[in-house]
């Protein structure tokens, strides 16, 4: 795995977590949530006011008007809903990130790893600062805090993983393939639907539930309700198909780095 993550982060021998290249990393991503809330009363507070908004709109609509019948189901929002605003907005906000930084790109020798990783770290720094308010509404609603709280972290990495992967194979296809940003927004609606986000494994009919292991964040996100909202740590089935689906998405960067990267910045 080491091997993939180096390949995959040091183009052209260029190391992206040098000193030099951790101060441009900083100051992109400070500059992005500046520019993102300038003249905004509120300023970064909007990261978290915005996916809590829609966090209580799935919570009226599936608990009071569809009257889904699950124990806490508040922190079960909160704590699918936050995570999946960090992955859908990194991978929808990094497919353009090479179009829209190629003048920088073709006059700069800078890794164009950087772009993608800067706009998923933004928002990584959004779910990280909601990540208490997930644990509070948990705590307030008795859940069982155990030791299986430790995997969270375990979680963040691997959709933040997955996260990058897929806005590095975005961003290249997109140079190629302009139409791939309005594919893009339908298939993340037809993701989140068909991931255990707003509801739990157990209320898909037995003989189905095998799909979900072709899921890439289907497990994710069960295992985060498991450890935050049942205090259970998930089965060693369930840990695995989450690191098997982090390989797939490292090696598929990779695949296309080493494929296309070469001729992208003469295509843009």
């Amino acid at each position: 795995m080491k091997s993939f993550t180096n390949s995959l982060l040091y183009p052209a021998g260029i190391d992206l977590f040098c000193t030099g290249k951790k101060f441009l990393v900083y100051n992109m991503v400070s500059r992005n949530l500046k520019i993102k809330y300038r003249r905004s009363v509120l300023g970064i507070f909007w990261t978290l006011l915005n996916p809590l908004a829609l966090a209580t709109i799935y919570y009226f609509v599936f608990k009071v008007v569809m009257n889904v019948q699950l124990p806490n189901y508040l922190p079960f929002i909160l704590s699918g809903v936050l995570p999946w605003a960090f992955f859908s907005q990194s991978v929808s906000e990094s497919t353009e990130s090479f179009v829209a930084n190629a003048g920088l790109l073709t006059k700069v020798p800078v890794p164009i790893q950087v772009f993608p990783y800067v706009g998923v770290l933004t928002n990584f720094v959004t779910l990280v600062l909601a990540t208490p308010i997930i644990l509070v509404a948990a705590w307030l609603h008795q859940t069982p805090i155990t030791a299986a709280y430790f995997l969270f972290p375990f979680y963040g990495l691997a959709l933040f993983a997955m996260a990058y992967s897929a806005s590095i194979v975005l961003a290249i296809s997109f140079v190629y393939f302009r139409d791939l940003k309005h594919l893009v927004g339908l298939i993340l609606q037809i993701w989140f639907y068909a991931s255990p986000i707003v509801y739990r494994e157990q209320m898909i009919p037995e003989k189905y539930r095998w799909i979900l292991f072709f899921n890439p964040l289907g497990q994710i996100f069960e295992g985060i309700h498991s450890v935050l909202l049942d205090g259970q740590a998930p089965s060693v089935w369930s840990l695995a198909t989450v690191c098997f689906w982090v390989f797939v998405f490292l090696a598929v960067a990779l695949f296309f780095q080493k494929r296309l990267c070469r001729e992208l910045v003469e295509s843009l």
